[in-house]
């Protein structure tokens, strides 16, 4: 598996996947972190405002991320590579869903640091509440990975980001309103909207957000299943190829 999730990485070289990987959180967080640090209505939620702001973001980024993936190997052989090769399907599907999620882990990762770096002296850091943060921006995202690889492999780029704009609109509003108060918890999309601002506004404890946490590993291994029986029939058609 190993040798896989590197292959995917060495695909990637020259393209806009890296750059976005590392460029875009940088970017993000120097933007944000400028603003915040000179905003007197933000002392003292720096962070949760950051996390916020950058769950919001990452919950619809994905849609166009993963597929922005995916079509590193549509343009080097219509997913020849994966299709035709001898490695099984289904851990072709999984290892995919690893690298992605390691790829995510690396995004928040720059983005937090360069966030603690440009507010070392200014911005005060609670680490229990900033560790839970990041666990709520990866954990909670990733059993969206294999919806969005489905996705990305069914309906390609317009498919994707069609139903990103939709999740995380419907997100927004059943995870930060009334709305969504008797539903949320049945709606993986919404959980890391609605957490991240429950949890930074003090409406839930952390050992909600624990749980939550492990209810997303479950999933995602339920997600995972479901989408590689299907991707292990694909024929390779894109029902949306331009």
């Amino acid at each position: 598996m190993y040798n896989i999730i590197s292959s995917y990485w060495l695909r990637s070289r020259r393209t806009p996947v890296r750059l976005m990987t590392f460029l875009c959180p940088i970017l993000f967080s120097l933007i944000y972190g400028i603003y915040a640090i000179n905003s007197k209505g933000l002392i003292g939620k720096e962070m949760e405002v950051f996390f916020c702001i950058y769950i919001i973001l990452a919950n619809f980024s994905i849609s166009f991320y993963i597929p922005m993936i995916y079509e590193v190997d549509k343009i080097a052989g219509n997913f020849a590579n994966d299709l035709s090769t001898g490695i099984s399907r289904k851990k072709i599907f999984f290892s995919k869903s690893i690298y992605i999620s390691i790829l995510l882990f690396i995004i928040e990762f720059i983005s937090v640091l360069v966030m603690i770096l440009i507010g070392i002296e200014k911005v005060e850091l609670n680490y229990i509440s900033t560790v839970l943060c990041f666990f709520i921006g990866t954990i909670m995202l990733i059993p969206m990975i294999p919806v969005y690889q489905f996705l990305s492999l069914k309906l390609g780029f317009s498919g994707s980001i069609l139903v990103g704009v939709f999740l995380t609109l419907s997100g927004i509003l059943l995870g930060t309103t009334e709305l969504g108060d008797n539903v949320w918890y049945l709606l993986p999309f919404v959980w890391p909207i609605k957490l991240i601002f429950a949890y930074t506004s003090h409406e839930v404890t952390s050992r909600v957000v624990m749980i939550f946490l492990v209810l997303s590993v479950i999933v995602t291994v339920f997600f995972i299943g479901v989408f590689n029986s299907w991707y292990n029939r694909w024929d390779g058609i894109n029902k949306m190829e331009e």
